[in-house]
């Protein structure tokens, strides 16, 4: 038969029971809405977490430590025992010895990590825990001991500062800049002076020269910026530099580029996506977990889409046994309920894009403020046309599933059976 003619009585047996079809259609179409809605908003603040943590945390991290295996405790005590020859003495659940060390010739390192092809920038640095007073009032906090100039280089921390400058703290040796969270906890400002002492002892009096905020709560109440020199003398760490940081040209090729530096150097170095592994497999569960939710609700979609399609199918047995009858093949019965259960998943995905687009528009300009690992005043949500095109494709994949039943069942219809009052 024309697969014209198959085509029309699908769209013709559409419209007859447009109501039901409808009814069908709305259920995909809240999938797909639910999946375009959940996924921007997971994707915006993803993407917003992860774009906050690239500009103000280096892309790797080279850590003044080293893993000093060359021998085992229970050879080292044999040693000192005087034993010699072969050493049989083990020492169970034995952890690697590990050393705090300086970077040693630090500024060539530097030059050196600046000259690899995949490397944008390079810094020197130094960090610790530390007490931060100003008045009657204390608080812990995480001190960096930084060369401005550089730092800026590595993490454009300069374009974060709302009060004072960076400016000013690159001119100032005994200057800090505060993390807002901080200087609100303080109730410090720009000019005036707190006092920083570290556990070993060191002190020292400083002037607040400007107050950042990232919009990542756990780093503007923990973080304070120092001149480098100043940490040294907090920390009682003479000259010595603790870690380099590196800014990458592809933030993505942090692992393989921290394996290679740690290769080279033989210092612990890490990757951004390991320092936040925590953070980004937190991601990959939310993203399963929304996964399944969004296939649940498809799912329910597609089974409204059987029960209609199987309930047509009952009602027109015999409009199908007269169609068998004229000249229509089983095929043709089987695509046309196909057809039908088709486009009903297609209209379902593209009221659904249209839905979804407009919810996450209203949810865009709902002004929420929000404090959690990203601050924010609105929704973050992250238009992506791929999710109207998947909303679409799953719609129809799942329409299509939803048909096979129905539609096998048109296709096996006798119809002297049906004509005669029996139906097979």
């Amino acid at each position: 038969m024309a697969p014209r003619l198959v085509i029309f009585l699908a769209l013709r047996q559409l419209w007859d029971k447009k109501l039901l079809n409808l009814i069908a259609a709305l259920g995909v179409a809240l999938g797909v809405a639910a999946l375009i809605t959940m996924n921007s908003i997971m994707q915006g603040f993803q993407m917003k977490f992860k774009g906050e943590i690239l500009k103000i945390s280096p892309h790797v991290t080279v850590y003044a430590k080293e893993l000093d295996t060359s021998a085992s405790l229970g050879a080292q005590w044999a040693r000192a025992a005087g034993a010699k020859g072969p050493v049989l003495v083990t020492v169970a659940h034995e952890q690697p010895n590990d050393r705090t060390v300086s970077i040693k010739r630090p500024h060539e390192l530097v030059h050196a990590l600046e000259r690899m092809p995949e490397v944008e920038a390079a810094c020197r640095g130094i960090n610790g825990q530390a007490i931060l007073s100003f008045g009657t009032k204390n608080t812990g906090v995480d001190m960096r001991g930084v060369d401005p100039d550089e730092q800026n280089r590595c993490t454009p921390i300069a374009g974060y500062v709302e009060h004072g400058s960076w400016r000013a703290f690159a001119g100032a040796r005994d200057g800090v800049v505060l993390g807002s969270g901080i200087a609100e906890t303080l109730g410090a400002k720009v000019g005036d002076r707190v006092t920083l002492v570290a556990p070993a002892g060191g002190a020292v009096t400083l002037d607040v020269v400007g107050v950042f905020e990232v919009g990542i709560p756990a780093v503007d109440k923990a973080r304070v910026y120092v001149n480098l020199e100043k940490a040294q003398t907090v920390l009682q760490r003479g000259s010595q530099i603790g870690r380099i940081e590196v800014r990458l040209r592809d933030p993505e090729a942090s692992e393989p580029t921290a394996r290679r530096i740690e290769a080279v150097t033989g210092y612990d170095t890490e990757g951004w996506q390991e320092a936040n592994a925590n953070f980004l497999s937190l991601f990959a569960m939310q993203n399963m977990i929304v996964g399944i939710q969004i296939a649940s609700i498809l799912t329910v979609g597609g089974f409204g889409i059987l029960a209609i399609q199987i309930m047509l199918v009952m009602q027109r047995l015999k409009d199908i046994s007269i169609l068998r009858s004229v000249g229509l093949t089983r095929r043709d019965i089987l695509f046309g309920v196909l057809i039908q259960g088709c486009l009903t998943a297609i209209v379902g995905g593209l009221t659904g894009d249209l839905l979804g687009w407009r919810i996450v528009k209203f949810l865009g300009s709902l002004k929420v403020k929000s404090e959690g690992l990203v601050k924010s005043s609105t929704f973050v949500v992250y238009e992506d046309p791929r999710f109207f095109v998947y909303g679409v494709v799953f719609a129809l994949v799942v329409g299509a599933a939803a048909s096979l039943v129905p539609a096998f069942r048109a296709a096996r219809v006798e119809p002297v059976a049906v004509l005669r009052g029996q139906v097979g």
